[in-house]
C-alpha cells in the first residue's frame, strides 16, 4: 500500500508540475495582472 501511495504522489506531483508551467507562462503574459498586483 505504501508503494502505491508513493507512486500516486509521484504521478500527482508530475501532473501538477506539467499543469502549472503553462499556467505560469500564460499568467506572466497577461499585462493587466502584474499592474493590478502592484497597486
Amino acid at each position: 500500500m505504501k508503494y502505491f501511495l508513493n507512486k500516486l504522489c509521484s504521478v500527482l506531483a508530475l501532473v501538477a508540475l506539467v499543469a502549472v508551467q503553462p499556467a505560469c507562462v500564460w499568467w506572466w503574459h497577461q499585462p493587466e495582472v502584474p499592474k493590478a498586483l502592484r497597486k
